[in-house]
């Protein structure tokens, strides 16, 4: 089942005997068990009827027992096992799994990879099996601009690519920051690089999207400023991330121009429905010939290898002094 459908039918209180949410993307795991911990049973019933454990801190035959109790006052016992994939013999669970307690929900969150097959195909059968897989990193300003409709937010497309080039696909990293500015913001309130700046602490002026845009327009003081600024800060700037980002970035510029350079191919390499942010890349990209383009890759990638040690000891922040130098020529 999709994370949509197992939602749906949990807002209309359609509850399944057992749920095994596994998988690499921890975000979707709990926004699902955390629905069911709070709205399964009503609040008052909840100190006798609902059991929350963590998996290394208990055993099956102790979950065993727990589901298999009768609930007291309630329709439903509510047993949820956080940390799955840390509990010892979790194929002990296969028995019940195979029969069920009808009176009995129980949430098994096994996260960061998937659970043994042999318990997903009985749950398959018997249950709600979700597997929640990290989403690819080109989807996530799109992922981002849907949160924060739901939060009641708006948001700028600068701040959207900048918010997922600082995170990644971090989905709870990035709901978390937009959940504190739930709290610090009015609703409808627009999300700008000044907010981000701000109450989240990613600079406005320094980060990757300004670097690439000075290097597109070929401002080398502005280059070398947010490159220095960049190794005053380096825990935040690793070599590895800007060196990934800026091979992205060429990499693209290079395949729009070896396209047709129509707006439809435009659209297929960018992958953005954001006409701001579509101009942009077309702009940036028209700003460089093919053969620029495919030198800077390989200073890139020279650099990446030293950034790894390879045939290199000089310090990270001279390295990438090194090559932003080489890239500005």
């Amino acid at each position: 089942m999709t994370f949509e459908q197992i939602f749906k039918q949990l807002e209309s209180h359609q509850y399944a005997p057992i749920y095994l949410l596994h998988g690499a993307e921890p975000f979707y795991i709990d926004v699902i068990s955390d629905f069911i911990e709070n709205h399964a049973i009503e609040k008052d019933q909840q100190d006798f009827n609902q059991w929350i454990v963590y998996g290394k801190d208990t055993f099956v035959d102790e979950i065993l027992a727990n589901v298999k109790m009768f609930p007291f006052g309630s329709p439903k016992r509510v047993v949820i096992v956080k940390e799955a994939q840390d509990l010892s013999k979790i194929n002990g669970l296969t028995p019940y799994l195979e029969n069920p307690s009808p009176s009995s929900i129980l949430v098994l969150c096994h996260k960061y990879k998937d659970a043994p097959a042999a318990l997903t195909k009985i749950v398959d059968k018997n249950g709600v099996l979700f597997n929640s897989k990290k989403i690819s990193d080109y989807k996530v300003p799109n992922w981002i601009a849907d949160r924060v409709k739901f939060y009641d937010f708006r948001i700028t497309d600068h701040a959207t690519n900048i918010l997922a080039e600082h995170i990644g696909n971090d989905l709870s990293t990035i709901d978390n920051q937009l959940r504190k500015l739930k709290i610090i913001l009015p609703p409808n309130s627009e999300i700008t690089p000044q907010v981000i700046e701000q109450h989240i602490g990613i600079s406005k002026e320094y980060n990757i999207f300004e670097l690439q845009d000075a290097l597109a327009k070929r401002n080398k003081a502005r280059v070398y400023q947010i490159m220095f600024n960049f190794c005053n800060h380096f825990d935040s700037n690793p070599n590895p991330k800007t060196i990934n980002s800026l091979t992205s970035f060429y990499l693209k510029m290079l395949a729009y121009n070896l396209s047709d350079k129509s707006k439809a191919a435009a659209k297929t390499i960018y992958t953005t429905n954001s006409d701001w942010a579509l101009n942009k890349n077309i702009q940036q990209a028209n700003s460089f010939s093919i053969a620029e383009l495919q030198r800077n890759i390989a200073i890139l990638r020279e650099y990446d290898a030293k950034s790894k040690g390879v045939e290199s000891t000089t310090a990270q922040e001279e390295l990438l002094k090194e090559m932003i130098f080489k890239i500005c020529g």
